[in-house]
């Protein structure tokens, strides 16, 4: 077989004879021959059909979006405390009177029982079911508006304990009764005192007497 000259080598030869790119090398030039690949029809046929006979799930699907939780922060859990209380309270007020101390609390559970106690509500007219027993925390100032959202407040006793309010007032003083709104307020020594001091006893029975008239 003649074998061809290059100059009888042409662009549709190499085309047909090898489809990957060809370099012709003529002295120092370089030239590039790009030959397209030549498929038969009937493969392209056979493409066609595949590609459209092809099971839905063989279609490759990218993963879905992250719907994950972590990509949204949480709040952090706030734990509800409650409010610490500013006073105890023990009996059952069938008059309103708020007896107000500032006691431990095995001293405080047993005032209900005090002799000397139910001495001085006797005088005036009360017995130990018809007051409220209420012990300040010790530290603490208990709040008028507190106690009238609580109890049924009619009369306040304070035997050395401490009281504030909102609300405009005389001057607290012992032995002087002083209106806080409609609500008598009067200050005592505390029961420890009042029992040893005949004196203490006087101012405190004078000013029980000028809020509880008969």
């Amino acid at each position: 077989m003649t074998a061809l000259t290059p100059e009888q080598l042409s662009d549709d030869f190499f085309r047909h004879f090898m489809p990957e790119t060809l370099y012709l090398i003529d002295g120092e030039q370089v030239a590039e021959v790009s030959a397209p690949m030549v498929f038969a029809e009937s493969e392209v046929e056979v493409s066609v059909v595949a590609v459209e006979n092809a099971a839905p799930e063989a279609i490759p699907v990218g993963p879905a979006p992250s719907t994950s939780s972590a990509a949204i922060p949480k709040l952090p859990k706030v734990e509800k405390t409650e409010q610490p209380k500013s006073f105890e309270v023990i009996g059952e007020n069938r008059k309103g009177l708020l007896v107000l101390v500032t006691l431990p609390e095995p001293e405080f559970k047993a005032l209900p029982k005090s002799e000397f106690l139910t001495r001085i509500l006797a005088a005036i007219g009360f017995g130990p079911a018809d007051v409220a027993f209420v012990n300040n925390v010790s530290g603490a100032t208990t709040k008028f508006e507190a106690l009238c959202d609580t109890l049924q407040t009619n009369y306040i006793l304070s035997f050395a304990s401490r009281l504030d309010t909102d609300l405009p007032h005389d001057k607290f003083t012992l032995y002087n009764p002083v209106l806080v709104g409609s609500v008598p307020v009067v200050f005592s020594q505390s029961l420890a005192v009042l029992d040893g001091d005949q004196e203490q006893k006087k101012l405190l029975w004078s000013a029980l007497q000028r809020v509880f008239k008969k």
